[in-house]
């Protein structure tokens, strides 16, 4: 169980880091960024790690009922949705708060969706620790929103005192950015949900013999081709909307291209070695296992946000961020109760 724990808590390293690369791409903008993303992290690795852990892996998809590589896509889209709002609202009010919220949201239906998929309940006793332990986590998260709240609000306080039309125009951009953030927490969910679906494919490795744990990533294959087509699409529309695909020839485009391949490593990264840990946990890993797969990434994606100076002058707010963080913590500790029940 230790072996196990350790392999989540890489996996919430890289879940936690990734929201950090999002931000200072340039020279390319946005679409011109996701669009390669898009691409390269959606896209290409999943198959790339499936091809080079699971022989013939692709045999196994091929041989999956269509409904279910439909249902498992599906998610996979309406996650696609959700991550473009998360990519935008952190560059609209940072990746602390971003993260906090998006995650909480995630949890109540990435743990308990699940349960119903696969068929697996725990018993009375770890569901009542589970619920409480999602109940002080999403209190964990309440505390960071408020810091967040906190935050903007100081800020607003110094842009009257330096210039009094700036501020309703600094309060739009929080709220919209709030707001997408709360749309990608409850679309982020559909990544845990759809790789439930989508686990007929991998059964079927297990079965021919592929260990379990590098048979988990053929569910990613399925899911991510429905995040592909929801982010490529949308991301080259705005990129030829806005003709910026000059942007991939610009001075200092090198760095760029690189921020690109580093992002796409740790974000897939992140729920490889994920759903490695599910299968480590036992038959309630993919419940107990998003609990703590969010709440550990939520204070990691926080550190980021303190180290690139997101609370720098704000006391207060950091204060209740750091707050929320330790009740978080403490909410980890009943998901480990939970899973040894």
């Amino acid at each position: 169980m230790v072996g196990a724990f350790t392999v989540l808590l890489l996996a919430c390293f890289f879940q936690g880091s990734f929201g950090i690369c999002f931000k200072k791409y340039q020279p390319f903008s946005w679409e011109a960024f996701w669009t390669l993303f898009s691409i390269i992290g959606v896209l290409l690795i999943p198959h790339i790690w499936a091809f080079i852990e699971v022989p013939n892996y692709m045999s196994y998809i091929l041989n999956t009922p269509i409904d279910k590589i439909f249902f498992g896509a599906l998610m996979g889209f309406f996650w696609g949705i959700s991550s473009i709002a998360y990519s935008k609202a952190i560059d609209m009010i940072g990746v602390s708060l971003v993260t906090g919220i998006n995650l909480g949201l995630s949890l109540l239906l990435g743990s308990f969706v699940p349960m119903f998929i696969l068929g697996t309940f725990p018993s009375t006793k770890a569901l009542i620790m589970l619920i409480l332990s999602m109940a002080v986590l999403m209190g964990g998260v309440l505390v960071l929103s408020k810091a967040g709240f906190m935050k903007n609000d100081s800020d607003e306080e110094n842009d009257e005192a330096a210039a009094e039309d700036s501020a309703p125009k600094k309060n739009s951009k929080f709220m919209v950015g709030f707001l997408l953030a709360l749309a990608s927490g409850a679309g982020s969910a559909a990544i845990n949900i759809g790789a439930s679906a989508a686990n007929y494919p991998v059964q079927l490795a297990i079965d021919s013999g592929v260990s379990p744990v590098s048979a988990s990533l053929l569910s990613w294959v399925i899911v991510f081709a429905g995040g592909f087509i929801a982010n490529f699409i949308y991301a080259v529309i705005v990129l030829v909307k806005n003709k910026t695909y000059t942007d991939y020839k610009k001075p200092g485009a090198g760095k760029a291209y690189l921020k690109v391949l580093v992002t796409s490593f740790v974000w897939f990264a992140a729920l490889a070695v994920y759903g490695k840990a599910t299968h480590l946990l036992g038959d309630l890993g993919p419940i107990v296992g998003w609990v703590g797969f969010n709440g550990l990434a939520l204070i990691i994606a926080n550190m980021w946000g303190f180290r690139d100076g997101e609370w720098k002058g704000f006391p207060k707010a950091q204060r209740i961020a750091v707050i929320g963080n330790a009740i978080i913590v403490i909410s980890l500790v009943f998901v480990a109760l939970a899973n040894s029940l």
